[in-house]
């Protein structure tokens, strides 16, 4: 009884520091007054969670924009059923080489002391906290995102009906975060977001189209995931 009760307080604990941001990417160009991006944060949990904020360098297979980032407030407190805001700004010099560049958005929460009305004193709370390290990834030059459908195909399979796409990153000098719709007859939908797709990068993907058969896709749609920017249409 005592472990059940145990892992209880464990569980409840870990579900109060919860983690969540919204949305998870930066995909900004930078060096034109528009690197600017408000990230949220719910706290569904039960308690106070207050996040400290800073920036470090990104991956080293770009380029490093962390020196050019601000963020506003450096530490956020979100109470329970809030919702927190952080902003960032990003601006590059001029003479910035066109291209991608990246950095790393790190977030961790701070415990929070709470009152204890009954002995009445302050006593520090020992929940479970989660730190968390988010790469941002921006860009630098009229780098329009470009990603070819290099072929496709509609078939089924044990009674489900997908979609087979190959495609190619052809962007200049950047990946692109994308999500791919596909709509069918009846008004359905098929949303689903495919991550990111290098520079030069081709890939194939296999996609589930729940509710429709093999005749009722008619368009597909190729879109930027964190702006839902169009990158290509074409019908089925």
């Amino acid at each position: 009884m005592k472990y059940i009760l145990v892992m209880f307080l464990f569980i409840v604990n870990l579900l109060s520091y919860s983690f969540h941001i919204m949305p998870d990417g930066f995909e900004k160009r930078f060096d034109n007054g528009n690197g600017y991006q408000e990230f949220y944060f719910p706290n569904n949990g039960m308690e106070t969670i207050r996040y400290k904020f800073s920036v470090e360098p990104g991956s080293i297979i770009r380029g490093d924009m962390s020196k050019w980032v601000e963020l506003y407030p450096k530490i956020l407190t979100v109470k329970s059923g809030d919702v927190g805001i952080l902003k960032v700004y990003a601006n590059a010099p001029k003479g910035t080489p066109v291209g991608e560049y990246g950095f790393h958005l790190n977030c961790v929460p701070i415990t929070i002391p709470e009152l204890d009305k009954s002995q009445k004193k302050v006593v520090a709370n020992a929940g479970v906290t989660i730190s968390a390290s988010l790469e941002l990834i921006g860009y630098v030059g009229d780098i329009p995102p470009v990603i070819d459908i290099v072929k496709h195909e509609i078939f089924e399979e044990k009674g489900k009906t997908k979609l087979k796409i190959d495609l190619k990153n052809a962007s200049l000098k950047r990946g692109v975060e994308y999500g791919i719709e596909v709509k069918g007859k009846n008004k359905t939908v098929s949303r689903n977001s495919m991550g990111r797709i290098y520079e030069k990068e081709s890939v194939t993907k296999v996609i589930d189209l729940e509710g429709m058969k093999k005749n009722d896709p008619y368009e597909l749609i190729i879109y930027e995931e964190i702006s839902n920017n169009l990158i290509k249409k074409i019908k089925l």
